[in-house]
């Protein structure tokens, strides 16, 4: 009988020991419950160093240190000669700026996390590389100009911006910017992005993160925002935001 009370003491002994160091492996950062997020979406929104952008990004989780996904976003360029001036009725407007331009970027990419945190909560930071095609549109730039006209005296006629006929004694005002859109020219080429993420939500559901980088595009067919200016390469510094959610197998 002592012996049974022995070993049933011993084997209780073991059994604890056992789930108290299997408690303490899920608490430092490393849990096996974190395996069954196998996917995360999220939305975000950048503030650039020429501008703002929008987008969309789709991750399959590997493992807890790798994931792959999709990532699309909407950017918006601004050079940075752009100035506001004052011309006729008090109206402004940025004097040389020939098209406005945007950037729909769509490509691949890794995301290696460096450390996982905490399962009730810290920073997960992490390092990653996107890349793939990004296409530019550049829209005219339209202006109300003023004409002397010998019938009607003086008038205003709507014209795309030219640098060699336009100048600030005969601009009335711009124009909406849907004027150019009939002349839409296309900007095809590629782009690359890479920085560090940092996520710091406490629940492991959702993603809250934090990316700084940057991010470079080149195209086929320069980009003129500004006159006499031509880029073919674009290169930008940028904070993002990321809001979404993680989903388990069972999702």
């Amino acid at each position: 009988m002592m012996n049974k009370i022995l070993h049933s003491i011993l084997f209780f002994f073991i059994f604890c020991t056992a789930v108290d160091t299997v408690a303490q492996d899920i608490a430092i950062g490393e849990p096996d419950m974190l395996m069954v997020r196998k996917r995360q979406w999220n939305i975000y929104g950048t503030l650039h160093t020429n501008g703002i952008g929008i987008g969309f990004n789709y991750d399959q989780i590997k493992s807890i240190k790798l994931q792959h996904g999709l990532d699309i976003e909407w950017t918006f360029y601004r050079h940075f000669k752009e100035q506001r001036v004052e011309v006729a009725e008090g109206s402004y407007l940025v004097y040389g700026k020939k098209n406005y331009f945007g950037q729909l970027r769509g490509g691949y990419g890794v995301t290696r996390i460096l450390n996982t945190k905490h399962y009730s909560g810290g920073v997960e930071v992490g390092y990653y590389f996107y890349g793939g095609a990004s296409v530019g549109f550049s829209v005219p730039v339209f202006l109300e100009i003023y004409y002397i006209d010998p019938q009607l005296g003086l008038i205003s006629v709507t014209e795309q911006y030219d640098p060699e006929k336009h100048s600030t004694g005969n601009i009335k005002c711009k124009a909406p910017i849907y004027k150019g859109f009939s002349k839409i020219k296309i900007h095809p080429g590629a782009y690359i992005k890479t920085g560090l993420s940092f996520d710091f939500s406490t629940n492991d559901a959702l993603v809250v993160k934090l990316d700084a980088g940057i991010a470079a595009d080149i195209y086929a067919i320069p980009v003129e925002k500004m006159a006499n200016t031509k880029q073919y390469f674009l290169l930008t510094g940028y904070l993002t935001i990321h809001l979404g959610k993680r989903l388990s197998i069972y999702e």
